[in-house]
């Protein structure tokens, strides 16, 4: 499979922006200079971890697609065998690690994790499990993400029209479920589940599925598309200021705000232009050395941020050593358990 340019610059992003949202929320890192009239919309985008999850979720949906459009160019098929053991290798070893670890502190009592938390986080449930405990809250995203995967390669080898038809299905049907969810919400049917957040995979998904056609279709308008995708994002979380006026807040229920259905375009959007895009500025950024390298870690500070990020009741949970002690964690974890694992999960790419 192709090495797709930006993709780690794009990841580096999305952790950046989580990083910083639970800083902002967990430590209050903020709280000095978040009265700033002027100061205030840049905080708050960059406060965004929902966005920067939804950022992961695009990235996620194009990549495996990609792969196994690849595999069944090269092959004719696809092994749903290697599939799933790729995907066992790639997510599994660190995030066992992770919990493993957390067991350890839970027996010296460090911290304490619910016995249903430990449940959903071993059986990748984690967001039917409401509310959430702090320390293994962060893995409901992984468990929506597996239970997507644990379905789309069947989807994938019903052919073409199916998987396409599939694909624009679940985009369509997420705003409907919105719809619902606003006028009867449930206690488990909430916002951090696989039916309202789906369709930021399958955006993904959709855009590796059509990426000639679409490619086709901007390339002769990248830069205008890429900045006015740019602007809009900064401004979509400010759309209800605009629709209470005009009376019509009813039309961002189905399509939600950051993390939404209007997101996951301006995302995908963004994600087309930087990778297939002009080799400009934004380009050259995401493509540094040291962004490549953040993008590299990020699903090790993933797993690895929400431990250290939590109020301040421990001498490693204040800021700045906390990041610092999330930067050791990650590069242990990747190092030591992500990259052994990733050798082997090569050997079942080939």
């Amino acid at each position: 499979m192709p090495r797709y340019p930006s993709i780690n610059g794009l990841r580096a992003i999305s952790i950046a922006l989580v990083v910083i949202d639970h800083l902002a929320m967990r430590c209050g890192v903020f709280n000095g200079i978040s009265g700033i009239p002027w100061l205030r919309p840049f905080l708050d985008f960059l406060q965004d971890g929902q966005l920067g999850v939804n950022v992961f979720f695009v990235i996620s949906g194009f990549l495996i697609t990609s792969l196994l459009l690849d595999e069944e160019m090269r092959t004719k098929s696809i092994s749903l065998k290697k599939f799933y053991i790729r995907r066992t290798l790639r997510i599994f070893p660190a995030y066992f690690f992770l919990l493993s670890v957390y067991f350890v502190l839970q027996v010296f009592k460090l911290i304490w994790i619910p016995r249903e938390a430990w449940l959903t986080a071993i059986t990748y449930t984690k967001y039917f499990n409401w509310p959430l405990d702090w320390y293994t809250g962060h893995a409901w995203s992984l468990s929506i993400e597996e239970h997507f995967y644990l379905l789309w390669p069947l989807i994938f080898l019903a052919g073409p029209k199916i998987r396409k038809g599939a694909a624009v299905f679940l985009i369509l049907i997420v705003p409907v479920v919105r719809t619902y969810l606003y006028f009867s919400p449930d206690n488990w049917f909430y916002d951090l589940t696989i039916f309202t957040r789906i369709d930021a995979i399958v955006t993904g998904c959709f855009l590796a599925l059509y990426k000639k056609e679409i490619k086709a279709k901007i390339s002769p308008y990248f830069s205008q598309i890429f900045y006015a995708s740019l602007i809009s994002l900064f401004l979509l979380r400010y759309l209800p200021e605009v629709t209470d006026k005009l009376q019509i807040s009813f039309i961002l229920i189905p399509f939600g705000l950051t993390h939404g259905t209007f997101s996951n375009i301006l995302v995908g959007l963004i994600m087309m232009y930087v990778v297939f895009g002009p080799q400009g500025f934004f380009y050259k950024i995401l493509n540094l050395r040291l962004v490549n390298y953040i993008g590299l870690l990020s699903y090790s500070i993933y797993l690895w941020q929400q431990i250290f990020l939590n109020r301040p009741n421990y001498w490693v949970n204040l800021f700045p050593q906390n990041l610092v002690c999330i930067l050791l964690c990650s590069l242990f974890s990747y190092y030591v358990v992500e990259k052994p694992f990733l050798k082997l999960k090569r050997r079942f790419e080939r």
